[in-house]
């Protein structure tokens, strides 16, 4: 599942519970139907973290009785155990379900069982007698609840005025839709079976066995067992469906469909046209056929990305169905790069899947890596190979925490399962691939995949499994490599120094951690590190690479008849290092190789020159006539690299004296192009120019302030709020932000009011985007408000909130509304939050723009008595921390010549760079 995320799976069992959702005074979710007295004596101590080895499951038949209209649903679950050791308990996972019933059979003899919920996620079954080692049948009879505050579990969307109830299972949302070995060990079939009102169709991860009337206007969906799958891959939707046919696809032809809410099957025609041709393209990398029975592409209102479950892949339905009116190319081509991580799950990560979660990024980072790796020959104009550089910087940034996660973080509570979601497991396993790639040669690496899906298919893996797969197919030691990055956290940082002293040209390596400007270097580390340079040789340019090993190594330019006019010691953009240039290095390759350098490596230059002036190793005002230079480049990909140089011009790093001149240098920098782009496409310009145009808006309107871009901005946001069609779908986003940000009570009283009256998701999506923009405080907490109206959906609204954090106008307000509301928005042990689960850890990245030592001490003291109680916020703070402390340092140590920059002249205590550490 994309940085976005994932969910997926069943023998028919005998469904025994009533008709109808239960009501009234059914116990509290998670409750079990034992008397108080009888829980409190009996109740068992539950597992820690992971569930014992002694009981195992080997299949499993579920039956669900689930109306979309009602909360509640009524459930059975047949599971056929393995018992491996004698017990009399026997511990799975259930979170707000109650357990009605539970048997177990073995030997002929069925005994009931005691139910308890342990700990909030965990629910022990205790028997009379021990079982015995062998087979045996547990039946179990349950309600659980579909829930309007969630995206994840079995959660339930008002969609067009229709209910439906979709699924999000990964990474520990199975557990709430029914008792499960919850683990991703546990690898097992399972066959499904749904009872569901007429008028409402059930979709699963398998193609349906049997369409039966059953009694009371309800309706019997039976569906084929799935292949082996842990419980996180089980997929399933209820509602009333359209289904849009794409064409057969693969090497077995598999039926493939769009799945959509009521009346919109049309919407998904490019996901229809793209699907099958993206699956065929990852067949014939794998040389494996797509493994499962159908492909259905399910769209999700309010889903957080997009899930690989085998036969039903799960999408944010904005990112997988659009009206022609309103597409846009950026729809387009996510659609297309998310589904191509989605299907090449299909085989890492579905056909073989991961033990346990510390090997997460077996599949998010392969799936991230393999996305350029398609679409460069699917879509070659799409700039893949300048993209995945692009990923990899963002990595890098990531990267640069002392409190970043390792890519293969050990995992000791649930908290660092839902941390594990994140820019390290994603971003930097994929650059750590795509190196290693390199260093092995494509057709090798190609050829090692291969050779451990064919041994691993079906089953689990580890990541010893994979480099020893690797290590086979090359005859290098790829383990050495490879955990050297997996197990510690941190970038290399390698300084390269051009020796040609006797005649024979060589560049001289250095490795240590980068380090950015306040944050505390951990104890001294190094990598094996494959290190390709770039150079003039004998009528072309020349590449030399060296594995190193140590601090120190060298490079024999073999192929420079003289010394060479310049060095790039990072070909290609492939190695996941920061460079720094060293001596007169740098000036030679701005003089003489700038032009030499491909357009991934000139992204890269752009990167590690942002990178140098954070460490404190390059004075800003040197980094920032890079920005001002690439203003009007025609190659956007260069442009949008340049771009991150305004971290050195953020507001945070400047006195509020100097906002106007701050302003003024945007404007005059990137105003001239963005006026003479325009909010009005043009017909037959490239897609290029499509995507440039809403960036360079709002930058020029918002950051500059551009008078003629503000007020065309506020002339289309009126047309646009009585026309939806009055402004094209590429710069919806960037009007309603830069008429927002500067307009008034008056466009914000509109936005409100349509906002409410409206009833197209996506439309109310894109007005809260435009009202997250608001930097009047009133106008944010009137914005705020309806985080707590018990008539908005919550799941929808959030945004306000994040947004506000984000601007230092409103901050303080987004910040003083969580500390007001912090209890009703987590919830407490006696109450449920209104966020859904999981969001409460990232609440401190509220804190992360701020850039005093006061603030941050308020954010600290705030946060740090909480963190206990909101699993995974502990490790988010310290990196919000560190992040603040690394913005104090910067403006500490930049901001001179950052002001200097800005007003044209001499800083007034002229810095040098600090000595190489």
């Amino acid at each position: 599942m994309p940085n976005l995320l994932r969910p997926v799976a069943l023998a028919t069992a005998t469904f025994l519970a009533a008709c109808g959702a239960r009501q009234g005074n059914a116990p509290a979710p998670g409750a079990v139907e034992t008397p108080p007295a009888i829980q409190a004596a009996t109740a068992p101590t539950p597992p820690t973290l992971r569930l014992p080895e002694d009981v195992r499951p080997t299949k499993y038949a579920i039956v669900l009785k689930m109306d979309p209209k009602a909360e509640s649903f009524e459930g059975t679950v047949d599971v056929m155990l393995e018992v491996a050791k004698a017990t009399n308990i026997i511990w799975m996972h259930g979170k707000g379900l109650i357990v009605k019933e539970a048997t177990l059979e073995q030997g002929g003899v069925t005994q009931t069982l005691k139910a308890s919920s342990s700990g909030e996620d965990f629910l022990g079954l205790t028997l009379a007698k021990p079982l015995a080692v062998g087979g045996a049948k547990l039946h179990l009879t349950y309600t659980g609840t579909a829930s309007e505050r969630e995206t994840s579990g079995a959660f339930r969307v008002n969609e067009g005025g229709d209910w439906y109830i979709y699924t999000q299972f990964e990474p520990l949302g199975a557990r709430r839709a029914f008792p499960s070995f919850d683990e991703p060990g546990f690898k097992v079939p399972w066959q499904l079976t749904f009872h569901v009102p007429e008028g409402n169709v059930a979709v699963t991860n398998t193609p349906q066995l049997a369409d039966e009337k059953g009694a009371d206007g309800w309706h019997i969906y039976r569906f084929a067992p799935t292949q082996p799958l842990p419980s996180y891959l089980i997929a399933f939707g209820v509602g009333p469906f359209d289904f849009l046919p794409a064409r057969d696809a693969g090497q077995k032809q598999v039926k493939t469909r769009i799945i959509t809410p009521r009346g919109r099957a049309s919407e998904g025609a490019w996901a229809a046209k793209v699907t099958p041709e993206i699956l065929e393209r990852l067949e014939a990398y794998f040389g494996i056929p797509y493994a499962y029975e159908k492909l259905d592409v399910l769209a999700v209102p309010l889903m957080g990305g997009a899930m690989e479950n085998p036969g039903l892949v799960t999408f944010n339905s904005r990112l997988a169905l659009a009206k022609p009116e309103e597409d846009a190319v950026w729809r387009q081509r996510a659609f297309a790069n998310v589904q191509v991580h989605e299907l090449a799950h299909q085989w890492f990560g579905d056909l073989v899947t991961l033990a346990w979660w510390d090997d997460l990024w077996l599949n998010e980072s392969f799936a991230s890596w393999m996305t350029p790796r398609i679409v460069e020959t699917y879509q070659p104009t799409w700039d893949a190979p300048v993209e995945r550089v692009q990923s990899r910087n963002d990595a890098l940034d990531a990267d640069s925490l002392v409190a970043a996660r390792f890519i293969r973080q050990p995992i000791q509570n649930a908290g660092d399962i839902q941390n594990a979601f994140d820019g390290i497991t994603y971003g930097k396993g994929s650059a750590v691939l795509a190196m290693a790639e390199t260093w092995l040669g494509r057709d090798v690496f190609q050829k090692g995949i291969q050779r451990y899906i064919r041994a691993h298919a079906g089953k689990n893996a580890t990541a010893k499994d994979f480099l020893d797969a690797l290590s086979a197919e090359s005859g290098k030691d790829v383990s050495q490599v490879m955990n050297s990055f997996l197990d510690q956290t941190g970038a290399p940082f390698i300084t390269a120094t051009l020796l040609c002293d006797g005649g024979k040209p060589r560049v001289a390596l250095t490795q240590q951690r980068y380090m950015r400007l306040g944050s505390k270097a951990p104890e001294a580390q190094s990598w094996k590190v494959p290190v390709c340079v770039k150079y003039p040789g004998a009528g072309k340019e020349a590449t030399a690479c060296t594995l190193m090993t140590e601090e120190k190594a060298e490079i024999a330019l073999t192929e420079a008849k003289a010394c060479p006019a310049w060095v790039f010691p990072n070909a290609d953009g492939s190695g996941y290092y920061r460079m720094r240039l060293a001596g007169d290095a740098h000036a030679k390759l701005m003089k003489s190789g700038l032009s030499k350098l491909s357009r991934a490596e000139r992204v890269v230059l752009l990167s590690d020159s942002l990178a140098l002036a954070k460490a404190g190793l390059m004075p800003a005002a040197d980094a920032l006539p890079l920005l001002t230079g690439v203003a009007e480049d025609p190659d956007r990909q260069v442009l949008e690299a340049g771009l991150e140089l305004m971290d050195l011009v953020s507001s945070r790093l400047l006195p509020e004296a100097q906002n106007a001149d701050r302003a003024r240098y945007v404007r005059d920098t990137f105003g001239p192009r963005a006026r003479k782009l325009g909010f009005k496409p043009r017909a037959g310009e490239s897609e290029d120019l499509r995507l440039l145009r809403p960036r360079l808006l709002e930058l020029a309107g918002n950051e500059g302030d551009d008078p003629k871009l503000i007020a065309e901005a506020r002339t289309l946001a009126d047309q646009w709020l009585k026309d939806r069609k009055a402004v094209a779908p590429d710069v919806v986003g960037a009007v309603l932000a830069i008429a927002v940000e500067h307009g008034d009570a008056a466009l914000h009283t509109k936005l409100m009011e349509a906002l409410r009256g409206e009833q197209s998701r996506y439309q109310r999506q894109q007005l809260l985007g435009g009202l997250s923009h608001a930097t009047d405080p009133k106008l944010v907490k009137a914005n705020l408000e309806l985080l707590l109206d018990p008539k908005q959906d919550m799941r929808e609204n959030l945004w306000l909130l994040m947004g506000a954090s984000r601007d230092p106008r409103t901050r303080d307000t987004a910040v003083e509304f969580l500390k007001t509301n912090f209890d009703t928005l987590v919830g407490t042990d006696d109450k449920p939050g209104l966020l859904p689960e999981g969001m409460g850890s990232r609440l401190p990245y509220m804190g992360a723009g701020y850039c005093d030592a006061s603030k941050r001490q308020e954010v600290a003291a705030f946060f740090e008595p909480r963190v206990g109680k909101v699993p995974g916020s502990e490790r988010v703070l310290r990196q919000v921390l560190e992040i603040v402390d690394q913005c104090i340092a910067l403006k500490e140590a930049q901001g001179a010549s950052i002001g200097a920059f800005l007003t044209g002249k001499p800083a007034k205590t002229p810095q040098a760079p600090p000595a190489p550490r």
